[in-house]
């Protein structure tokens, strides 16, 4: 099963980045290919995404919940896929840890949708690790600005 996986430091506390990790149907503010995510329950959201000129759409549910270290999902349509993220407390912040993983049904599927899969979902999710990144750093700017006026 093919995998992504990032790894980066947040300067926050790992409650406030397992808290903006969680809204779920924020997502669209930290992926240009991300068209919306709606939710369908608590834990069922329905993403869809256009990139390369073509549209894709899949429902996913969290399956795992720990907060403030550990959110996992799986896909209920569309291309199986799980994902998870792991929140662990450092000096300076919190370093979280994405694995996504897939599967395509066939070696055909496997050899040509793979080969633009993997690159598509490794860019959305880097790019939504940064953006939610400096996010963070924005508000704890704001923060200080308060607390010093």
């Amino acid at each position: 099963m093919p995998s992504i996986e990032h790894d980066m430091l947040f300067p926050a506390a790992p409650e406030e980045v397992f808290a903006l990790l969680r809204r779920v149907d924020e997502f669209p503010r930290y992926a240009d290919a991300v068209e919306s995510v709606t939710a369908l329950d608590e834990v069922t959201y329905r993403w869809k995404v256009k990139t390369n000129g073509m549209s894709f759409s899949w429902d996913v549910a969290i399956v795992e919940e720990e907060a403030p270290t550990k959110l996992s999902w799986a896909s209920r349509s569309g291309i199986p896929n799980t994902g998870r993220y792991r929140l662990f407390a450092v000096p300076g912040g919190t370093r979280v840890r994405l694995v996504i993983e897939y599967h395509l049904p066939s070696k055909l599927l496997d050899k040509t949708v793979g080969r633009v899969a993997k690159p598509i979902i490794s860019h959305i999710s880097g790019q939504a690790f940064e953006r939610v990144r400096r996010a963070l750093i924005q508000d704890k700017q704001k923060q200080e600005q308060t607390t010093c006026a």
